[in-house]
């Protein structure tokens, strides 16, 4: 028995970070405080969809279709045709607008801040931070072209890399124009390839002759070109004055920016605006966020006309860039460890235990027996912040005695004050006992 290539297992005291399960919690956390900070709400869709949702929203000839979406079909016969194909979920957008549009989440309210968390899956070559199944939270609001969303949408993806203590990164901008300025820039496109026809591999040509755009994203990385086509050049007065709004709103608001012009993006429903964030730490594949505005989308689903703009990131390029102080954050897995000195108190520290616990705190005991430094050993071994220890004496006079591992200070306190200011107080002092716990 062994994991599939591609895949992996995500567990405690994993020691490359990548698949430390404690890592990828304490990331969560602070990734959906920032979420909470700008009011999005979560979206939860199911990782198995019809493949026309992607096909139709991403474009059924992106290698992200073609070439990497997992497709199958039901063995046997029940309430779906036998004609219908399903896929693994490749990207969290078009999932995002299906259940917007099945749910009419537009009739219900007129902006729907959203974000999802999840796995996604492609077939593709495994490498640094890339695999088969991987992660994204994404951030997406449908409803609105007003500009101050696309400002409140990058401002969302910066504050998340801060949280993090993701210092090294940069913003690139871009705006790729409207879909009749896709659309001749899409035109100038099949011209220049078809006039150095002779320098272009011919399978990268036929990416041309089916999506000149897909093939300009391809080109501007792949080939030396220094004449290629730019969406500048085609764009309406419309978005040259957008275009100079977001970056002005971007100025105002502190917001360090580079315009790439040759930022297009790989997926077909983008218009307008773009963005990635980049990290030079990341190597040469150095995006780690990336996004833009998706106007015609809905429309395309078979819905109303929607304005909409989003990103996504993935968690596994995110978690490539933490520095060693979420590390160490990720590492305490426990804010009291009771410590018992016999059977006889044993009743009475599972007491204290349960209290803790229904206070918020994430707290633990050994319940087999083990000798008093067994136990110590254990709350040291398992990264816990405070001891609580009961003995007899604790016991007879309704106290508890806790002491911080680290410095070695400790204090009494009657049981039945657990509830009370000084303990909350006590642990708020610790700064990074806000990723683990949430009753406080």
């Amino acid at each position: 028995m062994k994991l599939i290539k591609g895949f992996r297992d995500i567990f405690p005291d994993s020691e490359n970070d990548i698949n430390n399960s404690e890592l990828w919690n304490s990331i969560i956390v602070l990734i959906k405080q920032s979420l909470g900070k700008f009011n999005f709400s979560e979206i939860i869709t199911p990782p198995i969809e019809y493949d026309s949702t992607f096909k139709s929203g991403i474009g059924d000839d992106t290698d992200i279709v073609s070439k990497e979406m997992y497709e199958f079909v039901l063995k046997k016969e029940d309430e779906f045709s036998k004609n219908e194909t399903f896929c693994l979920r490749p990207e969290g957008t078009a999932s995002v607008v299906r259940s917007y549009l099945e749910h009419s989440l537009g009739k219900k309210k007129k902006i729907n801040k959203l974000f999802y968390c999840g796995p996604m899956f492609r077939y593709e070559r495994s490498q640094r931070g890339r695999y088969r199944q991987f992660h994204q939270i994404g951030a997406e609001i449908l409803g609105s072209k007003n500009i101050y969303y696309e400002i409140e949408l990058i401002g969302l993806a910066i504050d998340i890399l801060r949280n993090l203590q993701i210092i090294n990164f940069k913003l690139e901008i871009n705006n790729i124009g409207d879909e009749d300025s896709l659309k001749k820039l899409g035109k100038k496109v099949f011209e220049f390839a078809n006039d150095n026809k002779n320098k272009i591999n011919p399978e990268d040509f036929k990416i041309v002759e089916k999506n000149p755009l897909r093939f300009l994203d391809k080109a501007i990385h792949k080939y030396e070109f220094s004449d290629i086509p730019s969406s500048k050049e085609f764009l309406n007065n419309e978005s040259n004055e957008r275009f100079d709004e977001l970056k002005e709103l971007l100025n105002k608001n502190s917001i360090e920016f580079k315009v790439n012009e040759q930022l297009i993006r790989g997926i077909d429903y983008y218009n307008d605006t773009v963005f990635e964030i980049k990290s030079s730490d990341l190597g040469s594949q150095d995006t780690i966020l990336a996004g833009g505005r998706y106007d015609n989308l809905v429309e395309k689903f078979g819905g109303p006309k929607t304005d909409c703009i989003g990103f996504a990131a993935g968690i596994e390029r995110l978690i490539l860039l933490l520095n060693n102080n979420i590390k160490k954050a990720s590492k305490i897995k426990i804010d009291f460890y009771v410590i018992y000195q016999s059977d006889n108190t044993k009743s009475y520290a599972y007491n204290v235990l349960d209290k803790l616990r229904k206070i918020g705190f994430r707290s633990e005991m050994n319940h087999d027996g083990k000798s008093f430094i067994k136990q110590l050993k254990s709350a040291s071994k398992n990264n816990s912040l405070y001891t609580v220890v009961v003995g007899e004496e604790e016991k007879i006079n309704n106290f508890v005695k806790i002491k911080e591992l680290s410095s070695g200070d400790e204090f009494t306190i009657k049981f039945d004050n657990l509830f009370q200011e000084k303990i909350i107080d006590l642990v708020k002092k610790w700064k990074r006992i806000k990723y683990f716990t949430v009753g406080l």
